[in-house]
């Protein structure tokens, strides 16, 4: 019998949509305060004075996008509306979402995926600055491939094949591409390998630069809605890594040729060199003159680029485009530059003007400034209406707000940033400053430098404490095995909880918020978070006394419920392989509580007693401790301890309850 027709028919390919790209307009980086006044927005930051986000929407062209959306907090919404009233007939859609209080990638996400505006895979470009050179198009066909293959593949990290000026390091399966192992959030230059890793064809690469670009699936989305703390995509992958038993999801490594170029700026350091390496046209297609449409910029000898407003040129004398002081600059409009002034791999901005022998190299200087002559900057980023008086030496790496009249006396303050007038530390809380003659110096509040993210690899910075001043001298570190990244989380959870108790509004869902953030940055385990929470608390100088303490274990249970104990409600929801390692942490969370009460006894054995009635309030009434979890961390107490005797109370009351129980059941 012949067969029909239809027999011998292809299946038709299932269509698959192009993908949609949430662009993230903001930085959320307060490092980046003194551009604040002209560009509250990161993403209309200049690269070659044209908005960042340009070019951004300049290579999404080229892609297969058509869809479009742009996330912005709601303090930068009509930046939001600006670029879309410009760029929407570029693309089908283009959409502003506004995430009102939103304070970090991870926020935005978050309210994305509660209004259920991601109905697919998507791209992310976390990173407003990001530029790439290439289509993308090999990169998005081996995403989705990967996700037919296995819907677990829930994503893909693209990566520029370029040393990275932080020497990240990554660890990739030579064969899939799956990415094995990941740099801790405080640690750039190092990982945690295993004997397995090397085994198994793990490559360390260090030739990698980070683009700011993932191809990613709705799952994604549903981790930021699953875990608040969040801040950014690698705390993302952080999360697939460590979890990879339980989750079962799997993170790839797309690296481009070298022939393609891709890049993002995330600090000062790397946005200087992101204004160079577009000057020096590596991100071809993409150039200056091509990526604003509503101005125009001619590009002439040496990477010579000047905007132009009608017949009028930028300089005054055109011919100083043909001697050798001009290399690699952009100029903007109206910019007077005199004839002898050497200025090399910079931007300056419209209105500016730069007087005879003044030097510059590497740097970017905002519109409307006055540069006097025999000045000298190299590598600075000077904002907008700043005047720098004759015979000016700008030391490198300086960081100059707008309206600044800079004193010529002015000292070389490392790690600070100059603004004409004090900062608001309400909006900008992580930095302070102080005045030093007209101006106000700026500095992070936890010593970290402005100029770039990290040193050495390190992203997270301490304030050195005189051994007078610290709580804890150099023996009781090493009694108490607490290494000083596991004390500077105690410390910061301790100023939080203290922050939080004198405030009016003690939302839990703040403290626990800050508290997660702690953790990521200080990259401490869950047995030392569970363990520093709880000795934090006991350290509050209001629960020096037991009834206090009890009242306030009764308002803040929540925090202790989050770290502490696990609802019926959400055990509901759970596989039973996460039922099992969910109730197991708990359990390992609650002997770390005690074994923080253990070290508190240590320290002062008066306070045996109050520990005593403690274990007991916590079982019986505030309902945070479980009976096996008492049970385990009393028989680890050594027997030449006191403690040990005042425990055997509970532990032979509890026990003989069980007998009780048993006796009734039978």
């Amino acid at each position: 019998m012949t067969p029909p027709v239809s027999a011998f028919k292809k299946t038709p390919k299932k269509e698959e949509h192009p993908l949609v790209a949430i662009v993230i307009l903001d930085a959320f980086d307060q490092r980046f305060a003194p551009t604040h006044e002209s560009y509250p927005c990161f993403g209309t930051i200049p690269i070659c004075n044209v908005p960042a986000i340009n070019f951004a929407l300049s290579w999404l062209m080229r892609t297969e996008v058509k869809n479009v959306m742009l996330v912005v907090s709601g303090l930068n919404a009509d930046h939001a509306t600006s670029v879309q009233r410009e760029w929407r007939l570029a693309f089908d859609e283009f959409t502003v979402v506004v995430c009102d209080g939103a304070s970090s990638v991870g926020d935005c996400m978050r309210e994305i995926h509660n209004r259920e505006l991601i109905t697919g895979d998507f791209m992310l470009i976390s990173n407003p600055t990001a530029v790439v050179s290439s289509t993308l198009s090999a990169q998005i066909s081996e995403f989705r491939k990967r996700r037919r293959e296995n819907p677990d593949n829930v994503m893909t990290l693209l990566y520029s094949n370029r040393e990275n000026p932080e020497h990240l390091v990554l660890g990739i399966n030579s064969e899939t591409s799956k990415l094995m192992l990941f740099p801790a959030a405080n640690s750039l230059n190092q990982l945690k390998a295993s004997k397995k890793d090397f085994y198994d064809e793990v490559d360390i690469r260090r030739d990698l630069t980070p683009t700011g670009i993932a191809f990613c699936s709705r799952l994604i989305a549903t981790q930021f809605s699953d875990n608040f703390d969040f801040v950014g995509i690698d705390d993302v992958v952080r999360e697939i890594l460590s979890k990879d038993d339980i989750l079962g999801m799997s993170v790839h490594v797309e690296v481009l040729s070298p022939k393609e170029r891709a890049f993002c700026a995330y600090d000062y350091e790397s946005l200087i060199l992101l204004n160079i390496l577009m000057l020096e046209r590596w991100f071809y297609p993409l150039v200056p003159e091509n990526s604003d449409p509503s101005r125009y910029f001619s590009a002439n000898p040496r990477n010579l680029y000047l905007e132009e407003n009608g017949d009028e040129i930028s300089i005054k004398a055109n011919t100083w485009i043909l001697n050798n002081n001009c290399s690699t600059v952009c100029l903007g409009v109206k910019t007077d530059i005199a004839y002898d002034a050497f200025i090399r791999n910079s931007c300056i901005g419209a209105h500016t003007e730069i007087s005879s022998k003044t030097r510059i190299t590497s740097s970017m200087i905002g519109k409307n400034c006055k540069i006097g002559e025999n000045c000298v900057i190299e590598y600075a980023f000077i904002g907008d209406d700043v005047v720098i008086p004759n015979g000016a030496h700008i030391p490198k790496e300086s960081i100059i707000g707008n309206g600044v009249m800079y004193p010529k006396e002015l000292p070389n303050i490392q790690n600070t940033a100059i603004f004409k007038n004090a900062i608001n530390e309400e909006t900008f809380e992580k930095l302070s400053s102080q005045p030093i003659g007209n101006v106000h110096v700026s500095k992070f509040r936890n010593g970290g430098p402005f100029w770039r993210r990290s040193v050495n690899g390190k992203t997270n910075f301490a304030l050195e404490e005189d051994d007078s001043e610290s709580e804890y001298s150099e023996s009781e570190e090493e009694d108490d095995g607490v290494g000083n990244s596991t004390k500077m989380f105690h410390d910061e959870v301790l100023e939080s909880m203290q922050k939080i108790l004198e405030s009016e509004n003690s939302l839990m869902r703040n403290l626990i918020l800050e508290i997660n953030s702690s953790k990521l940055a200080c990259n401490v385990t869950m047995d030392e978070v569970a363990r520093n929470v709880f000795a934090a608390f006991m350290k509050l100088k209001h629960n020096q006394d037991f009834n206090k303490m009890k009242e306030l274990i009764v308002k803040w249970q929540p925090l202790f419920l989050n770290y502490y104990k696990t609802s019926a409600e959400s055990l509901k929801v759970k596989s039973a392989d996460q039922k099992r390692f969910e109730l197991d942490l708990k359990r390992r969370c609650q002997i770390q509580l005690l074994l923080a009460i253990e070290d508190k006894f240590d320290r002062d054995e008066s306070f045996g007693v109050k520990a005593q009635a403690l274990v007991h309030y916590l079982y019986q009434e505030a309902d945070i401790l479980d009976e096996d979890s008492i049970i385990e961390w009393a028989g680890s107490i050594a027997e030449e301890s006191k403690l040990k005797g005042l425990m055997k109370k509970i532990v032979d009351w509890l026990q003989e309850d069980d007998d009780e129980e048993e006796s009734e059941d039978e």
